[in-house]
């Protein structure tokens, strides 16, 4: 055997951790069954290492280690055969072994079935002896190998039992970290919400301020100066992007703190409303609102914000060389709803289709319209309601926003 074989041995035997510690109920009861088959008074499961032989259990003696080079289990035991031996005094290998001599004991007959593992290491064997001459038959013998292979099992089922506890135990502590950053998520979730709310309260009322003033110079400088009538205008509109942004942070704000309370609404009634809302923006342009649309369990007011905000950008990104049209849809899929509002507008590019949901992005920023909030606000509107929301391409051109949302009670269209 090679010292490279030894080392890989010798890991094997430290790896199932056995030596030096209880063998417990199981292993002490197949050495007892094992004496039993072989109609000897003495067993043993000795375990070999660098320097010595441990008997982990015993039957019949008081078991003691011993040193490796005294063991007769280590003389063959790698060979990954029995060794049987009706009187171990004839066999040269073992008649001046100090368990044969008298030294250690008065051995004559000795049986030992090796403990080789599935890899091929021997970690000791099953042994069983008597101080007289014995035989056994080939039944015996089979049985005896049938017990050592038993102990290997139980070897394994110890060594896997603390391979899941410790497992168990990784998975425990992940599991709490994880519960530590996710409520650290949700605090600071929190905070960054009411951060939002409050600075932008704050800077809502100083610019409701500035645009009074602004009124005011227009009116006794700017109408006899047309260069601080453009200074004025281009600071007023500066000041309506402003308060348009604050809005909508305060909407997103809003669409994280509020309360999400469902129930059932007509989908179509809150299409209707949002509609209204954005009537100023409709001029010239078709909307179509089923009247099948089905009742869903929601938050109204939520979700009127999410399709207010889905009409108003199907409405605002509208293309110049075609009228342009909307329509919202709504259809069952398992157990939930799939509703969809698509229009025939600019579109967004496939690449950006997934980021447009993140806060503050927008398709073209060149163009100033929006503030890349409003689908952020959608997105967290259907997360809260447990649903998914994504962009696709409407056919012919354009943008279809889906949004799912669960069927918590299925409600009959009235």
């Amino acid at each position: 055997m090679t010292a490279a074989h030894e080392q890989r041995r010798l890991a094997a035997l430290h790896e199932y951790e056995l030596l030096d510690t209880p063998a417990g109920d199981e292993l002490e009861a197949v050495v007892r069954v094992a004496a039993l088959v072989a109609g000897v008074p003495n067993a043993t499961l000795n375990l070999i290492d660098e320097n010595r032989q441990c008997q982990l259990t015993t039957h019949g003696f008081e078991g003691a280690d011993s040193a490796r080079s005294d063991s007769m289990c280590a003389v063959r035991f790698e060979s990954g055969d029995v060794t049987y031996l009706p009187d171990a005094g004839l066999d040269a290998a073992y008649a001046f072994n100090p368990w044969v001599t008298g030294m250690l004991g008065h051995v004559r007959f000795y049986f030992s079935a090796p403990l080789v593992t599935p890899q091929g290491y021997a970690l000791g064997s099953l042994c069983v002896f008597h101080t007289e001459r014995h035989e056994l038959t080939a039944g015996q013998i089979d049985r005896l190998k049938d017990l050592a292979q038993v102990i290997l099992a139980l070897f394994e089922r110890r060594r896997q039992a603390r391979a899941n506890e410790a497992l168990a135990a990784e998975v425990r502590e992940q599991h709490d970290q994880l519960e530590v950053a996710i409520a650290e998520l949700r605090r600071s979730n929190h905070e960054l919400e009411q951060f939002a709310g409050v600075v932008s309260h704050d800077l809502a009322a100083p610019l409701t301020v500035v645009n009074g003033y602004l009124e005011l110079i227009e009116e006794r400088v700017a109408r006899d100066d047309p260069e601080s009538a453009r200074w004025v205008a281009a600071s007023t509109r500066a000041v309506g992007r402003m308060q348009r942004l604050i809005t909508s942070l305060l909407t997103y704000a809003r669409a994280g703190q509020a309360p999400c309370r469902p129930e059932p609404v007509k989908l179509g009634e809150l299409a209707d409303q949002a509609l209204n809302d954005l009537r100023g923006t409709i001029s010239d342009a078709t909307v179509t609102v089923p009247a099948d649309l089905p009742v869903i369990e929601a938050d109204p007011t939520l979700i009127r914000q999410l399709l207010q905000n889905l009409l108003g950008n199907a409405l605002k990104y509208r293309r110049k060389d075609r009228p342009c049209r909307v329509e919202v849809g709504a259809r069952r899929d398992g157990e939930q709803w799939r509703i969809s509002v698509a229009d025939n507008g600019v579109g967004i590019p496939k690449a950006q289709r997934e980021r447009v949901f993140e806060m503050f992005t927008q398709v073209d920023p060149a163009s100033g319209q929006g503030h890349g909030v409003g689908l952020s606000t959608c997105h967290r509107i259907v997360e809260r309601h447990g649903g998914h929301i994504v962009a696709a391409e409407t056919p012919g051109g354009g943008t279809t926003v889906v949004f799912t949302l669960p069927m918590r009670h299925p409600v009959p269209v009235s």
